[in-house]
């Protein structure tokens, strides 16, 4: 299973402020990270995780998949902070205990959203976004009044 890709935007127009001089720029996906004026990291990361692929939901195979998948990730945010899982479970506030931290991140189980939300703000994830495609483009009204 291929490891997370960690990338510096998710879209061209999502602009973002420099915590150091305050200027408001694009972090486009090629950059370095680091702010055009003042070259101060702008801390800001994102990583994909797709779920295209889940067919059928509810089928044994696809929670398999979609366990090993958001374990992946959640090891990889881990080591990526330098927490060990013991640390991780203390900063969660109790929510989840170490042995099932690492039976999550060795996809043995699947955790409910409530768990994968306090650990996400543990690791000091921001935000969590969900990007959703309109299956059918809308339609526009067109007024028909020639008045």
């Amino acid at each position: 299973m291929p490891s997370p890709k960690f990338l510096r935007s998710i879209r061209d127009s999502e602009t973002v402020t420099c915590p150091r001089c305050k200027v408001r720029q694009y972090p486009r996906n090629g950059a370095s990270g680091t702010c055009v004026r003042c070259h101060t990291p702008l801390g800001l990361e994102y990583v994909r995780l797709e779920i295209d692929t889940l067919h059928d939901p509810c089928s044994e195979d696809v929670k398999k998949h979609l366990a090993r998948s958001i374990g992946d990730l959640l090891r990889a945010l881990r080591k990526r902070r330098g927490v060990c899982q013991s640390q991780l479970a203390v900063r969660a506030a109790g929510c989840i205990a170490r042995s099932n931290l690492s039976r999550a991140e060795c996809g043995r189980t699947l955790l409910p959203l409530n768990k994968l939300l306090t650990i996400s703000k543990a690791l000091g994830l921001t935000a969590i976004i969900l990007r959703f495609e309109v299956a059918t483009p809308r339609r526009t009204h067109q007024s028909t009044d020639r008045g």
